[in-house]
């Protein structure tokens, strides 16, 4: 992984943020603030982002490339758009990472990092926590439901209509 500094001057790189679905709400000061506890990630094809286990506090957020997330050596999710979000259940419940995430091609992240949050000053501490819950709350709960349907399909497969294992 090449990774740049913590970034003091967001330049062009503002544009593209506010088009990144959550940091759409955020005004240019507040995205200044994100900006300056991010870091951008390169990975080569193959190269792990985060690994299952793991403890660190960084969201991130794909800007180019694509990724897999894996549990237990199982694919579990593909990302591709600009803007996909993932390590986000790390952010929420501070456990180790529970599963990893490798470039599936050379792919670009803006790493987040959520230990900053708390040093922001209060005001915009509490619009960017409120927008950053929320848009994981959205993300969490599509994750959840696409879950629960696989679950569902998996179970109707192995389950008699009565529901006793066949």
């Amino acid at each position: 992984m090449k990774e740049s500094p913590f970034l003091e001057n967001p330049g062009s790189a503002i544009q593209t943020l506010q088009r990144i679905s959550f940091l759409s709400q955020m005004d240019e000061r507040q995205l200044q603030s994100i900006f300056k506890m991010s870091k951008l990630r390169y990975y080569e094809k193959g190269e792990k982002i985060i690994v299952e286990g793991a403890c660190e506090s960084y969201l991130y957020i794909l800007l180019s490339g694509e990724v897999k997330i894996t549990k237990y050596d199982t694919v579990v999710a593909w990302l591709h758009q600009t803007g996909d979000i993932f390590g986000e259940l790390a952010i929420i419940d501070y456990m180790p990472r529970s599963a990893t995430a490798i470039a599936l091609t050379p792919t670009t992240c803006l790493a987040l990092d959520a230990a900053y949050f708390d040093s922001l000053p209060p005001a915009d501490q509490a619009v960017i926590y409120a927008i950053l819950y929320k848009s994981l709350a959205q993300i969490v709960t599509e994750r959840l439901r696409s879950t629960s349907e696989e679950l569902a399909s998996l179970k109707r497969g192995i389950m008699s209509p009565s529901g006793v294992p066949a």
